[in-house]
Formats: structure tokens, C-alpha cells, sequence
């Protein structure tokens, strides 16, 4: 049926009261909660993430966060043993920081404690490097000779970890050569150069390797008296011979470079060889040449020596000096 209407007996109210109860439904005189879903219970305590990364001696280590799961929160991260990195620390909460002071290979167990006292370990290791150093050998000045290509490199680099990355800051590459890592690879043009390199290793070290150049050109040879003397003993000695320029703080060598025929009353054979006793003084910019000792009975020596300087610093210019001719004639005179 669709419903049943009651009628409250001595009720002088015109109004009905209704109450409409569905087919097979039993009205419950005292109804019953709805029961609540059970919570899910926590899994066990287990640690899911160490995210340790290398390091470096005095570069600041990049703060690092632990995970774990499980167990009851909150948790507590502590060293159980082992050897951790000196300068780095690990907090209560699981993060890493601080600078380390130490190199080498550190390993170490770690241990996870939660709320209810449950703990759970795990083995871990940091590898810290060497701090990153250069050396700048140029970085006061360096002098080398124009056209010189041995002698290009400007400093190196140790520790830290590669692959380095080499950028320039300052300066400029003199013209004619390239840049690789920390050497100039040509030859060196005439002037003066400098040049500011950033280095950068692969955890983030940084430093700049300077560098100074001052490039110079060969040595001018001036000329002065001949070395002419028959006298007894035969012997003479040069005067107002000089130089200037090359190397400011290494002198040039006096070479010979060729001999041709020196001629007086008559020709003497062109030299094959300097004259006896022949010798050389370089020094403050002023050059002093001497021959003589010609045996009594030897032969008299004749010749013009085409001279020349050569540098003989470390790292020389490639161009030779201008050359000049030097009369020598000496006899026995005996």
C-alpha cells in the first residue's frame, strides 16, 4: 500500500499527522551510528634516501636533506659510527652542512630513530677532494723574447675535481696566438700583454690565475774601433762597442757569423777561424773585444768577423740582431 494515515483519537486538531514508510522498510525506533574507517597502520621505519655528493676542503658543501619513512614521526638522524667528513655536520632533522677541512674517503654508517623509539641504519660515504689551488708563475711578469713559442704556458692546477673550465675575465690573448687551458700556444708578438683566467672545477671552486707579459724584441749591436796591433807582443783590443735593447736582464752572446778577406799592404786569406786569443766581454750594455798571443814565427791574422748577438735567456727571441764587421789584424812582430 502507499501508505497509512492515523488518527490520533481525541485530538480536536484538524490537522493530520503523516508518516510515509516505504514499502519493506521497518522504521527503527533507536538507530545505530554508522561505524568509522579504521586508520592504515604506519609501515615499518626504513631510511629511502641518502643524497650525499662529493666534497672539497673549504668549499662550503651544499646543504643536503635525508628521507626515510615509516615508523612514527617526528625522526631523529644521527652518526652510529664510522667517519664523517670533519667540518661537516649532520643535524637532528637530516640535513647536511658545513665546509669540510679534510680530505680523503669517509665512511660511516647512519642511524634513524623515530618517535617511538624504532631506529633503522644504513652504510654511506662522502668522498671529499683536495681544495683547488694554481699556480701563476706570471703573475708578476715574464719576459720573453718575440717569436719565442716554448714558452707559453702560465700555470697549472691541482686538486679539486675536473674537468676544469677555464674562462677569460680580464685582458686579452695577444694577437696571432690561441688559448688553451692555461698556455698560449704561437709565438709571442712584441708589446706587453696581460691576461685574467677563471678556473672552475666541477663541484663550483673558483679561482683566477693572473698573468703579465712583457715581449721584447733582438739586441742592436753598435759598432766601435777595430782590433788592429803589430805590436810585440801582438795584441789588440776593441773600444765603443755596445748594444742595446733585447733582454733587459740577461746580456746577448757575441757570435761570429761569417769572415770575409781583410786587405793592407796586400790580402790575407779569408779566416776559417777566430783570431788567437780572441775574447769576449758583454756587460751593462757595453761589449769588449781582444785577440792576440800570435805565436813568434806564426802567421799574421787578417780578416773582418761579421758579428752578431744571440740571445741567451731562457725563453729568447727567435729574430737575431742586426750583424756588423769587426777589422782584426794581428802579426808576431817578433
Amino acid at each position: 500500500m502507499a501508505g497509512i494515515l492515523l488518527f490520533g483519537a481525541g485530538c480536536s486538531s484538524s490537522v493530520a499527522n503523516h508518516v510515509t514508510i516505504s514499502p519493506g522498510v521497518v522504521a527503527s525506533a533507536n538507530p545505530q551510528p554508522s561505524p568509522s574507517a579504521s586508520p592504515t597502520p604506519a609501515g615499518p621505519l626504513a631510511i629511502v634516501s641518502l643524497p650525499f655528493h662529493n666534497g672539497e676542503v673549504a668549499l662550503s658543501y651544499s646543504a643536503t636533506t635525508l628521507a626515510a619513512n615509516g615508523g612514527a614521526e617526528p625522526y631523529t638522524w644521527s652518526i652510529a659510527s664510522g667517519s664523517f667528513p670533519p667540518g661537516l655536520g649532520l643535524s637532528p632533522g637530516g640535513i647536511v652542512t658545513g665546509t669540510p677541512s679534510a680530505a680523503g674517503q669517509f665512511s660511516f654508517k647512519v642511524k634513524l630513530t623515530d618517535a617511538a623509539g624504532g631506529t633503522a641504519t644504513r652504510p654511506a660515504s662522502i668522498t671529499v677532494f683536495k681544495a683547488m689551488a694554481v699556480s701563476q708563475p706570471c703573475a708578476g711578469q715574464c719576459v720573453i723574447g718575440v717569436g719565442c713559442s716554448r714558452c707559453g704556458g702560465f700555470g697549472s692546477v691541482t686538486g679539486g675535481l675536473g674537468t676544469y673550465t677555464y674562462q677569460v675575465v680580464s685582458g686579452r690573448v695577444p694577437a696571432g696566438m690561441t688559448l688553451g687551458f692555461l698556455s698560449l700556444k704561437g709565438a709571442f708578438p712584441q708589446g706587453s700583454y696581460s691576461l685574467g683566467i677563471q678556473v672552475s672545477d666541477a663541484l663550483g671552486a673558483q679561482t683566477t690565475v693572473h698573468a703579465n707579459w712583457l715581449i721584447y724584441g733582438p739586441a742592436k749591436l753598435s759598432a766601435g774601433t777595430s782590433c788592429t796591433n803589430a805590436g810585440n807582443p801582438p795584441s789588440c783590443t776593441t773600444n765603443g762597442w755596445s748594444y742595446s735593447g733585447g733582454n733587459p736582464s740577461t746580456p746577448p752572446k757575441v757570435v761570429i757569423v761569417g769572415y770575409s778577406q781583410y786587405c793592407l799592404t796586400f790580402c790575407y786569406p779569408v779566416p776559417k777561424s777566430p783570431p788567437p786569443g780572441w775574447s769576449v766581454s758583454v756587460k751593462g750594455g757595453v761589449i769588449t773585444m781582444s785577440a792576440g798571443g800570435v805565436p813568434c814565427g806564426g802567421a799574421t791574422y787578417g780578416g773582418y768577423l761579421t758579428l752578431a748577438l744571440v740571445d741567451t735567456a731562457t725563453c729568447p727571441t727567435t729574430l737575431q740582431s742586426n750583424r756588423v764587421a769587426l777589422a782584426v789584424w794581428v802579426e808576431n812582430n817578433c
